[in-house]
């Protein structure tokens, strides 16, 4: 199943296409349950790719996984740090500057922010550092860098 196939978000007027977009959705659900338990690696590489022509449907469950703590093994610090540094136009010259002290803290606050799933969105729908900087953690560190 391509998980980048587009399904239509405009609801269908029939009863048996309603029943076909419900059906459509609940195997991209399945699909996400089935990577979470079987191949949450792969789970976790599509987190880091945040990308936007993912299937709304996809999106929605990683999303809903993201929000309620149902992907523990996603390590925020490598899959969705490093692309809000580069939305923040930090690069790894910059990062490899910071005293470990200070590189541990910014890992911890991202691995434990409780705004992954919005984090998420908004790195998929291409927000500007501006916009990121309302619920990054590490939003004062980037900008200072």
């Amino acid at each position: 199943m391509n998980m980048n196939t587009q399904v239509s978000t405009q609801p269908r007027s029939t009863l048996i296409g309603r029943l076909a977009d419900r059906l459509i959705a609940g195997q991209y659900q399945m699909a996400v349950k089935s990577l979470q338990m079987e191949a949450p690696d792969a789970l976790e590489q599509i987190v880091a790719q945040a990308d936007p022509a993912l299937d709304s449907s996809v999106a929605a469950e990683i999303e809903r996984l993201l929000r309620t703590g149902g992907a523990p093994f996603v390590r925020f610090e490598k899959t969705l740090m490093p692309q809000m540094q580069a939305r923040f136009g930090v690069t790894e010259e910059q990062m490899g500057a910071l005293e470990a002290r200070e590189l541990a803290a910014m890992k911890k606050r991202c691995n434990s922010c409780s705004e992954a799933a919005r984090c998420w969105q908004a790195l998929r729908g291409g927000e500007s550092a501006e916009q990121c900087r309302e619920l990054c953690p590490n939003a004062d560190t980037f900008e200072r860098l």
